[in-house]
């Protein structure tokens, strides 16, 4: 099995079974981390609909 985003041969059961290698998870990690902090609500975006037109 290889890693799903550097694509270097899994050795460790661990990371098969994640499907990253551990410098490779802590990378995905960060990203996901980073991913929901800017997610956006659809009740922000009307918040911010309404702020507009005044």
């Amino acid at each position: 099995m290889y890693c799903a985003k550097c694509n270097r041969k899994l050795k460790d059961k661990k990371s098969i079974d994640r499907g990253y290698g551990p410098v490779c998870w802590s990378k995905k990690l960060e990203e996901d981390a980073e991913f929901e902090r800017n997610q956006v609500t659809i009740d922000e975006v009307m918040e911010g609909e309404g702020n507009a037109r005044d």
